[in-house]
């Protein structure tokens, strides 16, 4: 910027009045602004390099009530500025914590309101990547989509997104350096947004998947669209937002939804916005969250998400550059995905949201089986990869459970060979195992690589005592 570009931006610039900072930190700062008199308005500063000048770009051409108006941007010589109107509302979150739960019409309004607002979105080839109950205001007129401090917009060709950015629970298995997020990513975010308004828990409790799988918290139509919504291979869930919408209203869903550009939905008749002084918004304004960076850091050195293939019956999977999109499609269609969460920490776990049955027929054979997969290759010579492994037993437990990582040259040579080991897993629980393999620095990047259930003897299966609460 020149003197005269400059002297002209901050001329801009002093014409707002701040009422109050809404959030200040690295990713900038956000502020209730007025200006002559009229507003209030939301003003984010954000540090030129950081700014995602295209998103706000898109996000001035869309048109749904449910999304920020962008009433004006402009370049200050460190920032980049915007300024759209400000909603009054309550955050989600506070909502639900004041209810406890919400009823199951209240919540299926508010996500069906929030799909139109994200079809919208990806339309104009915005994905959002950070939809949570923090970032939902709930104003007069229904549910408003805030914050979009991590949003992108979609990017041809690429395999995985530069940084692994987004709210834990929330985020979608890809959003932790598996692959690029795409429609798919906020679909996952908006069934599990689904499941927290229904049950009143966040879906890294430990109480969401029994509540989840209660038919009397949530009935099991809405549970059948959850667990579809987020499921663990993005081929395998709900394709957009507007599918959602239709499935959540028992509709049928369109033929040939397109995943980067979804069909464009009409949307339902709503209060026009307002942009008079007496127009407020509450807009929890924050900057973009880097959640769990010592995982993450370690997944986004991923390559590509590489999808394991449905279990066979000899409980194990090989994961190769030419995997069967139809497996895993079959897979959530048989409704063996867990609609918990990708356990961002290593070897993490979590209690599965089925149902006990006690028709079950147990035997000593080993109860577990490995319903999904996935790895990626970085640079150094090593494997990054997520194994969910589910005990399908009512009644049997089993300790010192071993998985074993092999990955194989083009020739099916083994080019390494290694076991993940953990305690115990109980009866109906699913756990989630996370890990690094091969040989580093100079080694051969695997062909493919098998996860297999290992068989030892070491391994001891027993009638469990107690279940995981």
């Amino acid at each position: 910027m020149d003197d005269k570009q400059t002297a002209h931006a901050m001329g801009i610039d002093d014409t707002y009045r701040v009422e109050r900072t809404l959030a200040r930190g690295q990713g900038g700062v956000t502020e209730l602004v007025s200006i002559d008199g009229i507003g209030p308005f939301v003003r984010k500063k954000i540090p030129s390099q950081l700014a995602q000048r295209n998103v706000w770009a898109a996000l001035s051409a869309c048109t749904n009530p449910r999304l920020p108006h962008v009433e004006a941007t402009y370049e200050l010589p460190d920032h980049f500025v915007v300024v759209y109107d400000y909603v009054s509302g309550r955050p989600l979150e506070h909502v639900v914590q004041q209810q406890e739960k919400l009823p199951e019409r209240t919540a299926a309004q508010l996500i069906c309101q929030l799909c139109d607002a994200v079809t919208e979105l990806h339309r104009h080839g915005i994905i959002h990547r950070d939809i949570t109950p923090s970032n939902v205001i709930v104003a007069d007129d229904g549910a408003h989509l805030v914050d979009f401090g991590i949003a992108r917009t979609v990017a041809a060709n690429a395999t995985h997104d530069t940084k692994a950015l987004g709210t834990y629970g929330f985020a979608s298995p890809e959003q932790f350096g598996f692959a690029q997020t795409d429609a798919r990513s906020d679909v996952y975010s908006l069934g599990r947004l689904l499941g927290y308004m229904l049950t009143g828990v966040y879906p890294d409790d430990k109480r969401y998947g029994q509540l989840l799988a209660d038919p009397h918290v949530v009935p099991s139509q809405l549970k059948s669209v959850i667990d579809r919504a987020c499921s663990f291979e993005p081929s395998a869930r709900i394709q957009s937002a507007d599918e959602l919408r239709r499935a959540i209203l028992g509709q049928p869903a369109q033929q040939n939804e397109n995943i980067a550009r979804p069909a464009i939905v009409n949307v339902a008749p709503q209060s026009a916005r307002k942009r008079s002084k007496r127009k407020a918004i509450i807009i929890g304004a924050i900057s973009a969250i880097l959640i769990a960076a010592l995982i993450a850091g370690m997944l986004v050195l991923g390559n590509v998400f590489k999808t394991g293939k449905q279990s066979t019956p000899n409980s194990s999977t090989t994961s190769s550059s030419h995997s069967n999109t139809s497996d895993a499609q079959q897979m959530g269609k048989n409704g063996t995905n867990d609609s918990n969460q990708f356990n961002g920490s290593a070897n993490g776990q979590t209690t599965d949201g089925d149902s006990t049955d006690n028709t079950q027929s147990d035997t000593t054979e080993n109860p577990l089986k490995i319903t999904e997969s996935g790895w990626s290759a970085d640079s150094a010579g090593y494997i990054h990869y997520a194994v969910a492994v589910k005990n399908t037993s009512s009644t049997l437990q089993v300790e010192f459970p071993a998985i074993s990582i092999t990955g194989r040259a083009k020739d099916g040579s083994i080019l390494f060979a290694e076991d993940n080991l953990r305690a115990v897993s109980f009866p109906k629980q699913t756990i989630y195992l996370i890990g690094q393999a091969g040989n580093g620095p100079g080694s051969e990047t695997p062909e493919s690589v098998e996860f297999s259930i290992n068989q030892r003897g070491g391994t001891d299966i027993r009638q469990s005592h107690g279940v995981v609460t």
